[in-house]
């Protein structure tokens, strides 16, 4: 995943706030799209696919920053959210952290905090993604494991070049390494020999 592909929703009523977010964010290489308040980053959340962070301000008119955290947190507990509040207390980031909030930023904060969640959320997005094509790589290759042994006396090409394609992403992954590729080939090649 490229920054490009990882979209922030950045949710304020401060315009001046969420403009000065939003271009920080994009002058990092983020894909950013903005809502002028809570009603309308609810809006967005129902709209845009693949909204994989939320920076929210806490406090704003008709839906607040918790609305929306509640919402991600209901609806795609995968989305990061992070809120912003210029009243921030303890007893708030608590609140926020226990319903699920990724972090809490108190206004005024720096470009660096910002920069800074934004990247912490993009490498979890990555591991998240990681994780996902792990399990379903292992799901697959456990769904097959009973064929493995027919694989192995196959003589059907089209079957050992998908087992070998799988053991490569194996590797790739980190979850093989290459001399239990090495192992795995010669058994599949010395049978079909």
């Amino acid at each position: 995943m490229e920054k490009k592909d990882f979209k922030i929703l950045v949710v304020d009523d401060d315009d001046m706030v969420r403009e000065f977010v939003s271009s920080v964010l994009i002058k990092q290489g983020y894909s950013v799209i903005s809502a002028r308040d809570g009603f309308d980053g609810l809006r967005m959340l129902l709209m845009v696919e693949d909204i994989k962070l939320v920076i929210t301000d806490l406090k704003m008119p008709g839906a607040s920053g918790m609305d929306i955290l509640e919402y991600t947190q209901k609806n795609n507990p995968d989305i990061a959210v992070v809120i912003l509040t210029g009243f921030g207390t303890i007893e708030d980031a608590l609140e926020a952290v226990t319903k699920g909030a990724f972090d809490y930023l108190t206004k005024p904060f720096k470009v660096e905090e910002i920069v800074f969640v934004a990247e912490k959320a993009f490498k979890r997005e990555i591991i998240v993604c990681e994780n996902r094509e792990l399990k379903r790589i292992l799901r697959d290759t456990y769904r097959d494991i009973g064929t493995v042994r027919d694989i192995i006396n196959s003589n059907d090409a089209g079957v050992v070049s998908r087992w070998m394609d799988r053991m490569n992403r194996l590797k790739a992954m980190n979850v093989l390494t290459e001399s239990e590729i090495k192992v795995l080939r010669e058994k599949i090649v010395k049978t079909n020999a």
